[in-house]
């Protein structure tokens, strides 16, 4: 917003109190575009692809035959995650099939990833959040945002993206933008005209909480999990590993980018006349049985992903119990059994984010089997003697957040985490924190509409410009990469 468009909405406005709230808020459904990026996807781009492929092949003439077909693979499925040949999750599927064809796997290796406990993880969260929006949470959540906010504008957009960061913590930011962006544009609907800075601030404050929140926890991104897959696969990481440096980094981070968003966008000195919501509020404040029994589903379920473990010595119960994977199913089995969910309610979940999770470990695991990894991460690995580690670990999450922002951010993550573990180990450094490093990186996505559904979608709502997006997010990214350096540099491994 320009400086006259301040100036005249704090004119407009100044101090003035009476009723600045007087519509009902009409519940928004908002429904997404089929395509989110305008690209060109046609048999051309499809043909490019392809031909930098084979020459990707041929130029790596000296390697090791299966890193050649591996980095073929690579090149070919990030070409396709960029210029949207297919869909990113028909990429994702397409990956266990090419690498199969080129014989860097069997058939049984290559579908393995798309059973990995990780993705039975995701399912949880997936089914939790369509818990939410189908028993009306989502409806409830906005009311109490607003009547908590008490008519504080700066307050209520820190609760919003607070409440965002939340959600974005316990299922794939996809999700969690479904469930928060109704709430969102119903608020904004029944705002003033005038208040433009202030729908633009929550936007984009929305948006940037939605990744944030995401590298809080293990169910967050899609990053997360193709790191703690790898993780998992070299030795003992779990959900409280995962929480140890993603907590932290999304704590600070929100809290900065609160501060900065208040900055640029500074909100009139106005307070909101709530007595309409309130009157609103009044109509659904008492929780039904159904929506009860779904918050006590959760938070039982964010309780034993945390201290299950406790529970399996008190009541001398097998060790498996407390695995993160085992209580999602458990959650999901609770919710059919009380019959809070039927079948027809997981034809709107969105399970074609198993096919690019599963996809993307897939990949990863492909690069570091057949040593194309090694040959990268060597390479990287010889800076050693140029460089302290530190500038090795902020290159490459450096090369993480530029690439998330032009991929998505699980393509970056699948090319760039088996990188982060080979580097580690050529340097005979612990791997946790490389990993770390790159994978927090990688959901600092929220430059572009490209890195993550969750900016497509705020982008793609027509109401904050391509410049105001990429001018906040740059500024937002800025701290939040030195804030993962830090924490991943300064914390102890677990």
């Amino acid at each position: 917003m320009g400086e006259d468009e301040r100036n005249r909405e704090k004119r407009d406005f100044g101090e003035k109190t009476e009723c600045l709230w007087c519509k009902r808020i009409r519940w928004v459904t908002y429904e997404a575009p089929v395509k989110l990026h305008r690209f060109v996807s046609s048999r051309k781009t499809l043909f490019l692809v392809l031909a930098i492929a084979a020459v990707t092949y041929f130029a790596t003439f000296g390697q090791p035959e299966m890193a050649r077909r591996t980095f073929a693979t690579l090149v070919f499925a990030a070409g396709c995650w960029m210029l949207e040949v297919f869909p990113l999750p028909i990429t994702g599927l397409m990956i266990p099939a090419v690498l199969t064809i080129l014989g860097v796997f069997s058939p049984d290796e290559a579908f393995a990833p798309f059973s990995n406990s990780i993705i039975f993880l995701m399912i949880g969260g997936l089914v939790l959040g369509q818990s939410i929006k189908k028993h009306g949470l989502d409806k409830w959540i906005s009311f109490g945002l607003l009547t908590y906010s008490r008519g504080n504008i700066d307050r209520l957009v820190l609760l919003v993206m607070a409440a965002t960061a939340f959600l974005s913590m316990w299922m794939s930011n996809t999700v969690a933008i479904a469930v928060i962006l109704p709430v969102i544009l119903s608020i904004l609907a029944a705002m003033p005209e005038e208040l433009v800075n202030l729908k633009r601030k929550m936007l984009l404050g929305v948006s940037i909480s939605t990744s944030i929140g995401g590298t809080a926890m293990l169910t967050g991104s899609t990053p997360a999990m193709i790191a703690g897959a790898l993780l998992g696969e070299t030795g003992q990481f779990g959900f409280i590993d995962w929480a140890y440096y993603g907590l932290p980094v999304s704590l600070f981070s929100l809290t900065v980018a609160f501060l900065l968003l208040k900055k640029i966008y500074p909100s009139p000195k106005i307070v909101l006349n709530l007595d309409e919501i309130i009157e609103q509020k009044k109509e659904i404040e008492s929780l039904t049985p159904a929506q009860k029994e779904v918050i006590l589903i959760f938070l039982g379920t964010i309780l034993f992903w945390f201290v299950g473990s406790r529970f399996e010595g008190w009541f001398g119960l097998p060790t498996s119990i407390s695995n993160a994977a085992i209580v999602s199913v458990i959650a999901v089995l609770v919710m059919f059994g009380l019959n809070l969910l039927d079948l027809k309610d997981l034809q709107s979940i969105q399970w074609e984010l198993v096919f690019l999770v599963g996809g993307g470990i897939l990949l990863s695991e492909a690069m570091i089997v057949s040593g194309a990894a090694s040959e990268i991460s060597g390479a990287i690995a010889s800076m050693r003697g140029l460089a302290p580690l530190i500038l090795i670990m902020v290159a490459l999450s450096l090369i993480s957040l530029l690439l998330t922002n032009f991929i998505s951010n699980s393509a970056t993550a699948a090319i760039l985490i088996p990188i982060a573990i080979e580097t580690a180990d050529i340097l005979g450094v612990p791997s946790v924190p490389f990993v770390m490093a790159v994978a927090l990186s990688a959901t600092i996505a929220f430059i572009t509409p490209v890195g993550a559904p969750s900016t497509a979608l705020i982008y793609s709502t027509g109401r904050v410009s391509r410049g105001k997006l990429v001018k906040t997010g740059v500024l937002a990214a800025i701290p939040a990469l030195l804030i993962v350096l830090a924490v991943v540099w300064i914390l102890p491994v677990p």
